[in-house]
């Protein structure tokens, strides 16, 4: 890289950014990457990952192509980049083909430097059809382990990137992930087409974050009892979506301010909770995993797991969304027993038998009246709770075997397919400016949508309910119930936003003792997660080495000492014997000596001082040939010069 560009480079970051210099491997990844190199960034959260492919984007010519998972970042991240001067567009599930069309024509035309993508949208028609049009300069993959089919949250969208990267030859890839293990990050660089191999690692040590496991019966209580000993911000993470209602209500009703979230929670309801834990409104954030990817929060102090999680990737992850500020935090894992058994239990959830496999499969036909040999392209609503009554299936399982199904080719499964909230004007727009007895909330709500959408008085247009609010100076939820009550009133009408699965046949359907899973739908993936799901346990279970020590070795990086620091590190330091306590031990040892006869060591018993400070007053005398131990006794050793 040529100084001109080096100085390019550090202009971009000082003018949008305003920072003077890089950080940590920032500066490595934007020159591989500027020199045209595929690159793969490990960088743990709050380690910048953005800056890596904006500033390479803004001193590239062309359109930077940037996937990510995350909607909610992707708005954000475009709301972030325009307010810096950056033109930045989005396509994901919640918008309208019209708008679509328009995003990826701006892009042809070179009026777009930074378009963010979701995974699913990568395989349309319409984005393959115009991407050969449009001058890529870059294309970033933000979650890169997803990928990996052996990794802890692969999608399968992501695989549509190798789709892109074939159309796309001469264009470098960056990917880019905070929790990968030395395997996962070959797989990625396999599945990626990377054309040598290039590894950037940041350390994922984080000296300022404690590592903390408790082996407690009440995990409630223990919670309640750390939230009352630290103060600040906290997240506690729980499995399922029960538990957060049950532990923020517990917490509530023993003076923790506390609030609950997770995916089954309205669109608006999450946007307020989340806003009122952002802004320091709410002091701890109950929540599934659902919760945290995306969020900039830096000061949590405390992130408790009140369940094990089932793997190290995604405890890392959750865990590292404390101290981001680089002050003093606490990450606490709760450990007993049950976890053990949960862990069993979700393997067998999640990889119920083969024959109960087909069991669904041949469930599913019936349900949807499919014939055999018929029923290849047919796309469905599912409704999996009324699936499973009818059938008498679990949830959970019936959930597992419909995604081996998908894994094994026969169907589509998606778990929560999003589809935005819509709305249209059923009056003319002259009616509107002689209607009466609305609230000014309503009035505010009306007016952000003329101002921000056209047609609405032909068609039903897809509306972001958080954008509404943001123009009217409403919260999401007041906005959400305006547009409700319009809808009672017959001048719009609304339809709310709604996450609905459904299941596609992409081959026709066959008789279920015909269904063929193979290893790596199956097996292998099994097996990868029972692998994790040990060495998350060991974690757990483990008191004899630094957890930091043992967190990074997972990830393949070798710590030179011992965070000091963490639970383990702590016992340890409070075990040690001081130095007057050595010295003490190792002169009562020889008083005792004095007589000249050999002492069995069960005297030592008399010595009124820890453990450790005996034995190390011992092994040092021993050392010195100040004394000898044989067969359980104690002796003076002979001095050397009166030795035969």
């Amino acid at each position: 890289m040529t100084p001109a560009t080096h100085d390019k480079l550090e202009e971009i970051l000082k003018e949008h950014w305003g920072y003077g210099s890089f950080r940590g491997i920032q500066r490595d990844i934007i020159e591989s990457v500027c020199q045209g190199r595929d690159t793969l960034g490990l960088m743990p959260t709050g380690g910048g990952k953005s800056i890596t492919f904006q500033v390479p984007a803004l001193a590239r010519e062309g359109t930077c192509l940037v996937v990510t998972p995350l909607i909610a970042l992707m708005k954000d991240q475009v709301a972030n980049l325009k307010r810096r001067g950056i033109r930045a567009s989005a396509i994901h599930s919640g918008m309208t083909h019209d708008e679509i069309l328009t995003t990826l024509e701006n892009c042809v035309f070179g009026a777009v430097k930074i378009l963010y993508v979701s995974p699913e949208r990568l395989s349309s028609e319409l984005f393959l059809t115009k991407l050969r049009h449009i001058k890529v300069s870059l294309i970033a993959i933000d979650e890169a382990h997803c990928i990996c089919q052996w990794g802890y949250d692969f999608r399968p969208a992501y695989l549509g990137i190798a789709g892109v990267r074939h159309a796309l030859p001469g264009v470098p890839v960056l990917a880019l992930t905070a929790t990968a293990t030395p395997a996962v990050a070959a797989d990625i660089q396999r599945q990626l087409g990377f054309r040598q191999p290039n590894v950037f690692r940041m350390s994922f040590e984080r000296p300022n974050l404690a590592y903390v496991v408790r082996h407690v019966a009440d995990k409630r209580g223990e919670a309640l009892h750390i939230l009352e000993c630290v103060d600040g911000s906290a997240i506690v993470y729980a499995r399922t979506r029960r538990r957060t209602k049950e532990i923020a209500e517990y917490l509530a009703s023993n003076g923790i301010d506390a609030t609950y979230f997770h995916a089954g929670l309205p669109n608006a309801e999450r946007d307020t909770r989340q806003k009122a834990w952002t802004s320091g409104n709410v002091r701890v954030m109950v929540a599934t995993n659902a919760f945290g990817m995306g969020i900039d929060k830096p000061d949590v102090r405390t992130v408790i797991h009140i369940d094990c999680p089932d793997c190290v990737e995604s405890y890392f992850q959750e865990a590292g969304r404390a101290g981001r500020d680089g002050e003093k935090a606490y990450a606490v894992l709760l450990y007993n027993e049950s976890d053990k058994r949960s862990l069993k239990k979700r393997e067998q959830e999640n990889f119920p038998p083969k024959d109960y496999i087909r069991k669904v499969y041949e469930h599913l036909a019936y349900f949807y009246q499919v014939a055999e040999g018929d029923g290849r392209g047919l796309c469905f609503q599912f409704d999996i709770d009324k699936f499973c009554y009818t059938f008498g299936h679990f949830p959970p399982r019936a959930s597992s075997a419909l995604k081996i199904l998908a894994r094994a080719g026969y169907i589509e499964y998606e778990e929560e397919n999003d589809n935005s909230a819509r709305a249209m004007f059923i009056i003319q727009r002259d009616d509107l400016y002689r209607l009466h007895g609305n609230t000014p909330a309503e009035d505010k709500t009306i007016e952000a949508l003329l101002r921000k959408y056209s047609g609405l008085f032909c068609d039903f247009k897809n509306i972001d309910e958080s954008f509404v609010a943001s123009i009217a100076g409403l919260t999401a939820q007041e906005v959400h119930q305006c547009l409700k009550q319009l809808a009672q009133k017959r001048i719009i009408k609304f339809i709310p936003r709604s996450k609905t699965p459904f299941v596609r046949y992409i081959r026709q359907r066959v008789d279920p003792e015909r269904i063929s899973i193979p290893k790596e739908a199956y097996e292998q993936r099994r097996d990868s997660f029972v692998e994790r799901a040990r060495a998350m346990l060991a974690y757990a279970t483990s008191g004899e080495e630094c957890r930091s020590r043992l967190l990074l070795a997972y990830f393949g990086e070798k710590a030179t000492k011992d965070c000091g620091h963490c639970d383990v590190c702590l016992d340890r330091k409070r075990q040690l014997p001081s130095k007057a306590d050595f010295e003490s031990a190792k002169g009562q040892i020889l008083r005792i000596l004095a007589d000249g006869k050999p002492h069995h060591v069960t005297e030592l018993a008399k010595i009124k001082l820890i453990s450790e400070a005996i034995d190390e007053a011992l092994e040092d005398l021993v050392q010195e040939e100040t004394i000898t131990i044989e067969d359980g006794y104690l002796a003076a050793a002979t001095p050397k010069g009166n030795r035969q």
